[in-house]
């Protein structure tokens, strides 16, 4: 099957010295939105790209050209900023309701919030919700409790005189990120599994067209989270699938016989997939995948920016509440560092919080040397970008040296205010207080993030294995990182 060109409306196609008549179909696509309405930078520092406003007129744009047209999104659509935060998604949805989107895919940053912010977003959602490999309470589809119900594994759009059955699928990795206490009975199984079933269902329905939507994306090689190819190498029915998760632009590639595309991470690119269909016979003759940059050639959708202007503003003017002043420069990490404010911060919150603790475990995710000047909690976003709450333990301090032996890799992760002892080759060898070991006989209270805690995405296993142990007394507590950081700052004023 040929993937260059496409064809708009009816058509007239020569194949091997025939002429055919040829109708395309159109699917317009987002993923990994994260609440982003306006334009905003890349993970390069390229501004003024992205946002859901410029991927509306684009998409308005498309739609005019081929009326012929589905709209879906690939998942991870209000986590991310303040705007969707405040609103617990309700602006991001009350958007895909407004352009009329055909159907999106639960991703794994919409259940950071819990259980109560997903259902509302499935209750007020007008799209189709897709996920096929997602349960509550051990039910799915018709049997789901509440809400769930909605959550569909598949759905079939009549479009143009053609049926094109959509298939939602998430990434299996989400036990590895969000705690048991946040996904709350929200389970989720194996994708390859759900896909095959749901394919097979539209193959007996008669669909002219599979497309598979999996918050799941392109790596170099497939991890835990992102088994794409050896998903579709295991159902290679699918004709297209649209992939997300993995904040990657990757227009058109294939995994066998199948078209695949991404679109990159916050809109900042929009994709657009055609299929060409034969009228007689309703063969899929032709397809083909392309992403396009939103940029300033692109303006802000009049009715999204009207729809969100409200929760816009009152979102901007919360940012940009100054919360301390920091006096001089403030390195990524040392003894006077950005990771030890943040320490300080959420040993401060949890004793205020009646959990007090002996030393905190935490990194700056990477952000650098802070400058001097007024700090603002638009700042504290840049410093704490997810919505973390705090875990607590008790550990012994040989668990205590485990800990800090495998977060330390590929990381700035450190142990406040407990000094670590290292060997000749730099390896931790103890854990020190004001000098002195720590009494091996008892069990010292260590804080960490709920991620972290979690094994970080499957970094932190033996971390995640000491946290389960009973005698380790592991608690979820209910305060936010964030939170937690800008009352302190509120509080002290300078650093």
């Amino acid at each position: 099957m040929m993937t260059g060109g496409a064809w708009l409306g009816s058509t007239v196609l020569g194949l091997a010295g025939e002429s055919r008549r040829v109708k395309t179909i159109s699917l317009c696509f987002t993923t990994d939105l994260h609440g982003h309405i306006e334009p905003t930078q890349t993970y390069d520092d390229i501004g003024d790209v992205g946002g859901l406003a410029r991927c509306a007129s684009q998409i308005r744009e498309w739609r005019r050209q081929n009326p012929d047209s589905l709209l879906v999104d690939i998942g991870d659509v209000y986590q991310g900023t303040a705007v969707g935060l405040e609103t617990d998604g309700v602006v991001m949805i009350d958007l895909f309701n407004r352009l009329g989107y055909d159907a999106w895919v639960i991703g794994n940053h919409d259940l950071d919030w819990g259980r109560g912010v997903i259902e509302g977003a499935l209750d007020r959602s007008t799209p189709a919700v897709l996920t096929g490999n997602l349960s509550a309470d051990g039910r799915s589809g018709d049997d789901a409790p509440g809400p769930w119900r909605k959550v569909k594994p598949w759905l079939i759009k009549e479009v143009g005189g053609f049926r094109i059955g959509l298939v939602g699928v998430t990434t299996p990795g989400m036990p590895f990120w969000l705690a048991p206490e946040t996904l709350d009975g929200v389970g989720v199984s194996d994708p390859t599994a759900s896909l095959k079933q749901s394919v097979a269902e539209l193959r007996a329905q008669k669909v002219d067209a599979v497309v598979a939507l999996g918050h799941m994306g392109w790596r170099f090689e497939d991890d835990f989270a992102n088994p794409i190819r050896e998903m579709l190498k295991a159902v290679p029915e699918v004709d297209v699938y649209l992939a997300g998760h993995s904040h990657r632009d990757e227009p058109s590639f294939r995994v066998g016989d199948v078209l695949c595309s991404q679109a990159n991470y916050f809109g900042i690119h929009c994709g657009r997939v055609d299929l060409a269909f034969d009228l007689e016979t309703h063969k899929l003759v032709n397809k083909r995948a392309f992403t396009v940059l939103m940029d300033s050639r692109f303006a802000l959708d009049p009715a999204v920016m009207e729809t969100a202007q409200p929760e816009l503003k009152e979102s901007a003017e919360h940012l940009a509440r100054e919360v301390c002043e920091v006096t001089s420069p403030l390195p990524e990490t040392g003894k006077r560092s950005l990771v030890t404010v943040l320490c300080m911060a959420f040993s401060d919150a949890l004793t205020k919080a009646g959990k007090p603790i002996d030393a905190v475990f935490h990194g700056s995710f990477g952000t650098g040397e802070i400058e001097p000047g007024m700090k603002t909690v638009a700042d504290c976003w840049e410093w704490l970008p997810y919505e973390n709450l705090l875990v607590t333990a008790q550990l012994t301090p040989a668990e205590i040296l485990e800990v800090v032996a495998e977060g330390e890799f590929r990381s700035d992760r450190a142990l406040w205010p407990l000094e670590v002892q290292r060997g000749s080759d730099r390896k931790p060898v103890a854990i020190l207080h004001e000098g002195q070991p720590l009494d091996p006989s008892r069990r010292y209270g260590i804080a960490m993030n709920s991620y972290d805690a979690q094994s970080g995405g499957r970094s932190l296993m033996r971390t995640l294995e000491i946290l389960e142990r009973p005698e380790s007394k592991r608690e979820m507590t209910s305060i936010a990182a964030r939170e937690a950081l800008i009352d302190f700052l509120l509080e002290k004023k300078t650093i």
